[in-house]
Parts: C-alpha cells; sequence; structure tokens
C-alpha cells in the first residue's frame, strides 16, 4: 500500500489541504479560516512530508517543525491521514518516519493533541509518549491540548 514517505512538493499542496479540511483536525482548527497559505510555506520550509501509495496518491502527511519546541526539540505540528485509509496502520508509519529517520539526531521530540482527538491520543500514549501538561485554549477556544514527548531511549 505504502510506496514512499518523502518531502511534500508543490504539486502535493491541494491533496494534502482536501485531506485536512475533511478531518476533524480540520473541522475543529480550520472552518473559520483557511490553513493554504501556511501549508505552502510548510512546503517550502521542506517541514511537510507526505506518504504516496503505488499510484502516487497521498494516504496522508505529517508537518514536523525541528526546532519547534523551546527552540531545540522537533515539534509533530500535525498528522493527517486520508479518511478512506484510516485504521490501516499508515498513521504508525508516519510517525516511525518521524521518529525515525526525520528526527534521528533529536533525543527527545514533542507533540500536541487536542482533547478532542481521543483516538489519536490513544496511539500516541501506546507508542509511549507521555503527557507532560495540558493547555486550555492554545489554539482553539474550548480545546485543552495536551503536550506529549518521548525519550529516544523509548524511541529505539
Amino acid at each position: 500500500m505504502i510506496k514512499v514517505i518523502e518531502l511534500a512538493k508543490n504539486q502535493h499542496l491541494d491533496n494534502c489541504y482536501r485531506i485536512l479540511m475533511q478531518s476533524q483536525l480540520g473541522e475543529v482548527y480550520f472552518a473559520d479560516k483557511s490553513p493554504m497559505k501556511m501549508m505552502q510555506k510548510g512546503i517550502e520550509n521542506k517541514e511537510i512530508y507526505v506518504c504516496l501509495n503505488q499510484q502516487d496518491e497521498i494516504l496522508g502527511f505529517l508537518w514536523v517543525e525541528l526546532s519547534g519546541t523551546f527552540d531545540k526539540y522537533p515539534y509533530l505540528h500535525m498528522i493527517v491521514i486520508d479518511e478512506n485509509v484510516r485504521g490501516k496502520g499508515i498513521g504508525k508509519k508516519l510517525l516511525s518516519h518521524f521518529e525515525e529517520v526525520i528526527t534521528s539526531d533529536y533525543d527527545k521530540v514533542f507533540l500536541m493533541v487536542g482533547d478532542f482527538n481521543k483516538r489519536a491520543k490513544r496511539l500516541y500514549e501506546e507508542l509511549d509518549y507521555k503527557v507532560v501538561g495540558m493547555i486550555p485554549n492554545f489554539y482553539k477556544e474550548g480545546v485543552t491540548e495536551y503536550l506529549m514527548y518521548k525519550t529516544k531511549d523509548t524511541i529505539e
């Protein structure tokens, strides 16, 4: 099913946008504003990676800011899977790529997950991410974000 995980190109922007806007993340965080320009900048900055199938269709993507946490540690800004292929292990593959390839030179990685996104939080916990704090109303009024991290010894 997965052919490759690679840096996103400009040609991937529209499909990444579609996948995001059809997701729960899109509904909650971007119902009243478009993330298109932000995503375009993420592609230009080489922060977005796409997971492609054999037909070069995007199955999902992740967005990583290498100095996004405390200007020192990688931050997983978002991971989004196409609604047609959720539950097939693509999120785990993208997370593995994030941990083992993209951030291989770091001893800690961080992410935040909204309290509404119970499935994602459960996945992160299964993969040894630990909650280190909660931030109410950080990205969106009424949504509490769980700040989570994982140390290198649990990645290897």
